[in-house]
Order: structure tokens, then C-alpha cells, then sequence
């Protein structure tokens, strides 16, 4: 059942799905930091404009290197893992340690900012050693 062609259609299709929406994402965010920082117009033109800088050149990338988008989204998720996971929980923990009378604090305590920060370290140890070649790279 697992091994069945539907089940890998809908791997397919999810794993497509989620490359389209995480460029969109990316570049709808992209389109907005390059239009105000090349004092783009909110015109037809200065949209257009915005939309070739930011369109074009990820573009270019993924035809001519079609690996690229998906090892580069790896290591976004490095960056991701550092800023939204690692480095959160090293400042809580760090808060907590030198205030330790605030009042105010949110449930789950040191068991639950160790679980994320052990998510954390573990998705950028896989990433590496993806990198590395010692664990088998999806995709």
C-alpha cells in the first residue's frame, strides 16, 4: 500500500506544492525588500520592474542548476532553525537565569525550551550532515 503509485503521486504533488509555495513566499517577500530598496514606483512600470529583479534571477538559477532551489532551501532551514528555534530558547534561558523573580512566564518551563532547543540543534546537525554526505539527501 505504501510502495502503491497513488501514494507516490500524492508525495509528488505535496513535494511540488511545497517547493511552488515556499518560492512564492520567499519572492512575493523579496518583491517588496527590492522595490523599496531600489525606490521602485507602485506603478505598472515600477512593478514590472520589481517583479524582473526579483523573478528573473531566481529563475535563471533553477534552470540552469535544478538541484539548486532544493539545497538551497536546506540551508534556509538552517537559518530558520537558528532564528526561530535556537536562539529564542538561548534567550529565554538566559532571561530566566538573570531574572529569576519576573513573574510572567509562559508554561512548559526548562523541559519544554531544552525540547526546542534540541529540535533546533537536530535540524541543523541533519542539514550537515546531509551536506556531508552522511545521511541520504531527499529530492
Amino acid at each position: 500500500m505504501v510502495a502503491s503509485p497513488h501514494v507516490e503521486l500524492a508525495v509528488h504533488l505535496f513535494a511540488d506544492l511545497a517547493l511552488a509555495t515556499s518560492f512564492l513566499g520567499v519572492s512575493l517577500g523579496l518583491f517588496d525588500y527590492l522595490a523599496d530598496m531600489f525606490q521602485r514606483k507602485n506603478s505598472v512600470g515600477g512593478r514590472l520592474q520589481s517583479g524582473i529583479i526579483t523573478f528573473l534571477p531566481p529563475l535563471a538559477f533553477a534552470l540552469f542548476y535544478p538541484r539548486g532551489f532544493v539545497m538551497a532551501l536546506g540551508y534556509a532551514g538552517v537559518a530558520l532553525a537558528v532564528l526561530a528555534l535556537i536562539m529564542p530558547a538561548l534567550l529565554v534561558m538566559k532571561s530566566r537565569r538573570e531574572h529569576p523573580q519576573a513573574t510572567w512566564r509562559v508554561a512548559g518551563g526548562a523541559p519544554t525550551l531544552w525540547l526546542v532547543l534540541l529540535c533546533g540543534i537536530g535540524i541543523v546537525a541533519i542539514q550537515f550532515s546531509i551536506a556531508a554526505g552522511l545521511l541520504p539527501a531527499v529530492g
